[in-house]
């Protein structure tokens, strides 16, 4: 009787072995694939916060969105990405997360990038300038809420959650923050198209007026 306890234990501990060797062998890969990920999204973000500090420290105060806001991005990817093991392997690994946190960087970017190019511009009033960054805020803004509310998937409340609950959370969220950069990069085509219709009635006034001999 002894010898088959003995036995029945054994084999009970080396399934539990087998178990945990398994799920190492599963959890390994994937969080070396999030480390990668989050590597990548920490150098896009350092690096644009440094381009806009600099600008920033430079009186450029259009820019110091951009550092808020890539600044904010990072410290929401650390929460995301160390509260990773609270949740499956399924969820860790699901791509619409990734494509979340991009989205999110991409808006960055295009503000950055949109709002230098509007200020350099003779053919954009300062108060012009100051609605548009008025508006850039607000959808800066949204656009963190959203990445905000995939940190509800690791905290405590939501562990009860299912994994099919997570990814149409998950799924929610990436649809949302897609729409948000379709509204930026449509307002940032607008202020460019009308920056450049500045221009161009601009230089044909200046052509006409050369033409008429008028200084």
């Amino acid at each position: 009787m002894k010898t088959r306890i003995t036995l029945l234990g054994l084999a009970m501990l080396g399934l539990s072995i087998t178990k945990a060797s398994a799920q190492l062998v599963v959890t390994a890969p994937v969080l070396e694939v999030q480390s990668g990920v989050q590597t990548g999204l920490q150098n896009t973000m350092k690096g644009l916060s440094s381009a806009a500090n600099v600008l920033v420290k430079a009186g450029v105060k259009e820019q110091e969105l951009t550092k808020v806001f890539s600044e904010k991005n990072l410290q929401l990817a650390k929460t995301w990405y160390d509260g990773l093991l609270q949740v499956s392997a399924a969820v860790r690994g699901y791509r619409r997360v990734q494509s979340v946190f991009e989205k999110q960087g991409r808006i960055i970017q295009n503000y950055s990038t949109a709002i230098e190019t509007l200020r350099q511009s003779p053919y954009v009033a300062p108060e012009q300038l100051s609605a548009m960054t008025t508006i850039y805020t607000k959808m800066l803004t949204e656009s963190a809420n959203t990445l905000s509310d995939l940190q509800t998937i690791v905290s405590p409340a939501m562990l009860k959650m299912t994994d099919a609950d997570r990814m149409r959370f998950i799924d929610k969220l990436d649809a949302k923050i897609t729409d948000q950069l379709g509204l930026i990069n449509y307002f940032t085509q607008r202020n460019l198209v009308q920056m450049h219709l500045a221009e161009q009635k601009a230089q044909d006034a200046q052509a006409l007026n050369a033409l008429m001999g008028v200084r």
